[in-house]
């Protein structure tokens, strides 16, 4: 079993604002989260109208995954940079052999 950290997070006006919003059937928060939820790219228990908590849940969970997608891309960019000529070279060599190779046109 899995014991969840239930720790205290000060919430400014704005992030109450959100979280409100989010949380009220018809609006545009609420319509996005919803989404995103269905999409299965978040996990927002609760209904039609979800608890503060997992509404706060759920915009942490986006956070955390964009914050991972940012960090994935940075890695990306740092492996092109460590590229160089050779490198280039040698791929651009592997996909003219690729287009005349005769299995290519099969």
């Amino acid at each position: 079993m899995t014991q969840t950290r239930r720790p205290s997070v000060p919430i400014d006006p704005d992030t109450d604002r959100v979280v409100r919003a989010a949380r009220t059937p018809g609006t545009q928060e609420h319509t996005a989260l919803t989404m995103l939820a269905s999409q299965g790219r978040i996990h927002l228990p609760g209904g039609e109208q979800p608890s503060e908590a997992a509404t706060l849940a759920a915009l942490i969970e986006m956070g955390r995954q964009e914050l991972q997608e940012q960090i994935l891309e940075a890695e990306y960019q740092a492996i092109a940079a460590e590229q160089n000529d050779e490198d280039r070279a040698v791929r651009a060599a592997m996909r003219r052999r690729r287009r005349l190779s005769p299995r290519a046109a099969e």
